[in-house]
């Protein structure tokens, strides 16, 4: 017979103060985040990668 094991943690309770902090550290994180990898998702990139990823693919379907 199969059980469920996963346990639920009861959420406990946080202060509107807490809540707020928290938030602004995900918004801080979030936008430092993107500030940081944002300039590398708008490279392009390299022709031998792309020929590298070509060649896997033509072995892959081999």
């Amino acid at each position: 017979m199969m059980t469920d094991t996963h346990e639920h943690k009861k959420a406990k309770q946080v202060s509107a103060e807490e809540r707020h902090q928290r938030r602004a550290f995900r918004n801080a994180m979030s936008a430092g985040l993107k500030r940081t990898y944002g300039r590398v998702a708008e490279k392009s990139v390299p022709d031998e990668f792309m020929q590298l990823l070509h060649a896997a693919d033509r072995k892959a379907k081999a």
